[in-house]
């Protein structure tokens, strides 16, 4: 799995520590078999969609260490998505 570092300067850049500047895609984007970014380098697996409404989206992840569970996101609000 792969991200794209982008210069600063971009309008979708958002920093992750210990990564750096990489490309954010609103979180309104977000599919079920999506792998997400987080500081560190930590990574989530998107399971399913469960909500979603005019203003945010919930979605069930799993993480690589067997963690099972929901994350609330505004659908502005930047995501790193892993290219598989």
């Amino acid at each position: 799995m792969t991200y794209a570092t982008v210069n600063k300067s971009n309008p979708n850049s958002m920093t992750l520590q210990s990564i750096g500047n990489v490309l954010g895609t609103p979180a309104a984007n977000i599919k079920q078999g999506d792998s997400l970014m987080w500081n560190f380098g930590f990574v989530e697996f998107v399971n399913a969609i469960v909500k979603e409404t005019e203003k945010m989206i919930v979605v069930s992840i799993t993480t690589k260490s067997g963690f099972i569970g929901e994350r609330k996101l505004s659908k502005t609000r930047l995501v790193c998505i892993l290219n598989n």
